[in-house]
């Protein structure tokens, strides 16, 4: 188990720096709000419309980590340039959280035709380096060196989602992610997983992913600000009694690829193995224990 959240800010010529500070201080109670989901490593991102990215994380609890020199100083280069704002809380099942490779946002250099070509080797060579991909993902992957020998792509830490992050890099270019290529690669797949994925050459597009694992989505279509978390009542605690908010339900098997620039959200089905191994045990998409306890 670990605690996905994040905030989708939709361009706005006029969205004032107060606003921008409110943002980041939801953003940062949505993070301490999922620690008990991941309370052994904390990560977060943010992603400007110029492409640029900044990534903090530690060993260490929401509590603890929003208190570090490395959180502050990621604070502190949030504006109004932002268009994107990710958290991770991690409970590992694979990897040790003292590695910070191991830890998310797992973040991985998108390359040239060098890589396109089929050499895997350059694909952490920031020599043809164009950008950057970074994914969070709750859930688990089986057999997920099966699957990264089976592409051909390589492998540099110890965990599972550095499958997912590997397929988003392998279709990623400088027009960003292959959204439609993406999800093929995910068909085979068993396990279970939810996903945030971005690309910083195509900062104003947010992939997220409803797998087998809790996804919940609000948005505020005047304020343009999208809200996601693992968990509904995180959510509803960050809102409070602020109107305006909608609840943007997916379905299992369901993602949306927000535009910030243009604020819109496009509806896409998905699946994979792990998803139609649940629907056929019965699954109805609650929070399992073992999804409580991993």
């Amino acid at each position: 188990m670990c605690g996905l959240c994040g905030v989708c800010i939709g361009h706005q010529a006029k969205r004032r720096i107060q606003d921008i500070d409110a943002l980041a201080d939801t953003f940062t109670r949505m993070l301490l709000l999922s620690e008990h989901r991941g309370p052994h490593a904390t990560g977060v991102a943010w992603v400007k419309r110029d492409g640029s990215m900044q990534v903090a994380k530690e060993p260490l609890p929401a509590c603890e980590f929003v208190q570090t020199d490395a959180f502050l100083d990621w604070l502190n280069g949030v504006d109004r340039q932002v268009t994107y704002l990710m958290g991770h809380t991690r409970w590992p099942s694979r990897g040790s959280v003292r590695n910070p490779h191991n830890n998310h946002p797992l973040v991985l250099p998108i390359v040239d035709s060098i890589l396109e070509a089929g050499n895997s080797a350059c694909a952490d060579s920031n020599d043809t380096c164009i950008g950057q991909v970074a994914l969070t993902h709750n859930g688990t992957i089986s057999d997920h060196a099966h699957h990264l020998a089976r592409m051909g792509l390589p492998r540099t830490t110890q965990v599972d989602s550095e499958l997912l992050a590997r397929i988003a890099q392998r279709h990623a270019d400088e027009h960003g992610i292959d959204v439609e290529a993406f999800l093929a690669d995910l068909a085979p797949l068993d396990g279970s997983m939810s996903v945030s994925l971005v690309a910083t050459t195509r900062p104003d597009e947010i992939i997220l992913l409803k797998g087998n694992m809790p996804l919940e989505v609000r948005v505020h279509p005047r304020r343009r600000v999208l809200l996601y978390a693992s968990e509904a009542h995180i959510l509803d605690r960050v809102i409070g009694e602020e109107a305006g908010w909608k609840p943007l339900p997916l379905a299992y098997g369901e993602g949306l690829v927000v535009n910030t620039q243009a604020w819109t959200m496009q509806r896409l089905s998905f699946t994979f193995a792990g998803l139609q191994t649940a629907a056929g045990q019965g699954y109805t998409g609650t929070t399992t224990r073992k999804d409580r306890q991993r």
